[in-house]
């Protein structure tokens, strides 16, 4: 055998092995990842496309023989989930504005300047991020209650925005840690006002971290439940997780009806996902780079 002829056959074994380790290392667990991560979602589609009687029917069907619709049709016609989801839509919406507005002003604070009583104030804004939701409940219904607020979906705007403020002014604070601070000084060389640098020359360049902020505090807001349950209970004022609800009772859980009510929730929140994962995947590690 040629020289030449034993290099092409180690070469070739060495490309066996690394493929061989690949595989190992990488695409067998991925698989694995995705199906255990894939499989709920798969389910969750499958059972709402099924009817009444083939939810319980056994051997379990993988996939439903006769696909219908009339889940997702009975949620529109007989549950209102039209305004279900419009409710949903208006206190994610508000919240997103709100708080990516405030946490903008927040964080470039935070991060800019230095002032009496910063230490303090960034432990009491931590503080309020390890209170449970149960424990802030009844002080909130006090609150909403003596502002006229119960079962008026402004109520939970306020309380989406109070949560979720702390955490996406931290999350701006990163981002803004992360722009060098001579972009604001060179805009006010050149005659911009302090407000003018911030708003023409570092929200452009933080487009990303903005997303991911507002991608944060729009996912909370839109799976609110627990203050919903609370605070509003007039059925033409429930948000989508409330209506969720409905379809499990004392003596029975209307699977396919519920299924089909988990897909329309999931729908806007996998839309703009898709739309917007490239500004969530810079802006995710933006504020992991000290600048």
């Amino acid at each position: 055998m040629s020289a030449s002829t034993e290099l092409i056959i180690s070469a070739r074994n060495r490309r066996r092995k690394e493929i061989f380790f690949r595989w190992i290392t990488l695409y067998i667990p991925v698989a694995i990842f995705l199906i255990f991560t894939l499989f709920p979602f798969y389910w969750i589609i499958n059972t709402s496309m099924k009817g009444s009687t083939e939810v319980f029917t056994l051997p379990i069907t993988y996939w439903a023989k006769d696909p219908t619709f009339s889940n997702f049709q009975r949620l529109f016609t007989e549950f209102g989930f039209g305004r279900n989801f419009l409710n949903s839509a208006f206190v994610a919406i508000f919240t997103t504005l709100i708080v990516t507005f405030l946490s903008l002003l927040g964080g470039y604070a935070m991060s800019r300047y230095k002032f009496k009583g910063k230490g303090a104030f960034y432990v009491l804004m931590l503080v309020t991020q390890m209170l449970p939701a149960v424990v802030l409940m009844i002080p909130l219904f006090t609150i909403m209650n003596s502002l006229r607020l119960i079962n008026n979906l402004w109520s939970l705007v306020l309380i989406c925005s109070c949560t979720n403020l702390a955490y996406c002014m931290f999350m701006m604070m990163g981002y803004f840690n992360a722009v060098p601070g001579s972009l604001e000084e060179a805009a006010q060389v050149d005659g911009c006002t302090l407000l003018g640098s911030v708003f023409r020359i570092l929200i452009p360049a933080m487009k990303p971290s903005i997303v991911a902020t507002g991608a944060y505090a729009f996912i909370n807001a839109w799976n609110v439940y627990v203050y919903a349950v609370a605070f509003i209970t007039d059925r033409d004022m429930y948000t989508l997780p409330l209506s969720l609800n409905i379809f499990q009772g004392e003596f029975g859980t209307q699977y396919g009806l519920l299924a089909a009510g988990c897909v329309v929730a999931l729908l806007p929140v996998v839309v703009i996902f898709a739309f917007i994962q490239k500004h969530l995947s810079s802006g995710a590690t933006a504020g992991a780079v000290k600048g």
